[in-house]
């Protein structure tokens, strides 16, 4: 029952002058950052729709964690429409909101670390929100929860880094897409003489490529050596065999000039325009206007 009764926060005392960010008329998500081995991680997602609390490889790697201290997690996550990431262990990190020499909160939080595309550099679920018993407004992009010594602490979202995660993960690639060659960009935020530089870790930066399926080899099909297809080498000889004869068989369905390409006959497809055959076209005036001022 104690964690019900530090959950009970005054959410009513929020009020419009509580939203501090740079467009009221939004729908984004609490991002903030949180402080781990004396680095300040910035884009830090709020997720109460995930069952787990995750640090990313890269974010990983930049707070300098040994892999030693990684302990075994062998359960794949799974996503929202079901697909699965592999995991590469899970360490305990204590964890620091509200960065103030009087008043802060401290918890350990169990991460899984796992290695994928993402605009982020942690995602802290239901697990960590339960222990901190916080309270979150997205309608005022705050979260409320109780500090060390329990008087009632605000976090605001920094809306223009949820905005730029958001933007940055419609540019991320697909996983099969060969991603190019990283550069670690870090921001320093100085916060006091004795805490070491803080990070605006990336963890989208990532040198790894994911490779083929499988090989492939050309099949030749026109005459010229440029027009070649390809047939993957898991086939069987016979199935290669078979395929290429059928691919041979339908060769003129290739296009490989414009010029390959006739007009679709109007029997199987056409575009009607919407129009009045009543309504004389102005464009039709302007035309015979031209035709007689210059002679035509």
């Amino acid at each position: 029952m104690d964690r019900f009764n530090k959950a009970t926060l005054e959410i009513r005392d929020l009020n419009p002058a509580d939203f501090q960010g740079i467009d009221s008329i939004q729908d984004d998500p609490m991002v903030i950052s949180v402080e781990i081995r004396n680095c300040i991680v910035k884009k830090t997602l709020i997720d109460q729709g995930s069952s787990a609390d995750i640090l990313y490889w890269n974010t990983f790697k930049q707070l300098d964690n040994p892999e030693e201290e990684l302990t075994p997690y062998n359960e794949p996550l799974v996503g929202f429409a079901g697909e699965r990431v592999n995991t590469r262990g899970s360490i305990k990190l204590s964890t620091q909101f509200f960065f103030d020499e009087k008043e802060h909160r401290d918890i350990q939080v169990k991460y899984i670390v796992v290695q994928a595309n993402t605009s982020y550099n942690i995602l802290l679920g239901r697990p960590s929100l339960n222990i901190l018993g916080d309270i979150v407004s997205t309608p005022h992009l705050a979260m409320k929860f109780h500090s060390d010594r329990g008087s009632i602490l605000t976090i605001h979202a920094d809306q223009k880094a949820a905005r730029e995660c958001y933007f940055a993960s419609l540019r991320l690639p697909p996983v099969e897409e060969k991603q190019k060659k990283s550069k670690h960009v870090h921001a320093i935020i100085p916060q006091s003489t004795e805490m070491t530089p803080a990070w605006d870790l990336d963890p989208r930066l990532n040198d790894e490529q994911a490779e083929p399926i499988e090989e492939k080899v050309p099949l030749q099909i026109g005459s010229q050596s440029s027009q070649v297809t390809y047939i993957g080498i898991g086939l069987s000889k016979d199935e290669r065999d078979a395929l290429s004869q059928v691919i041979i068989l339908n060769k003129d369905l290739f296009a490989w000039t414009p010029s390959d390409m006739p007009g679709i006959d109007p029997k199987f497809m056409c575009h009607r325009l919407s129009m009045f055959s009543s309504q004389t076209g102005s464009s039709a005036k302007k035309e015979d206007g031209y035709r007689e001022e210059n002679g035509c």
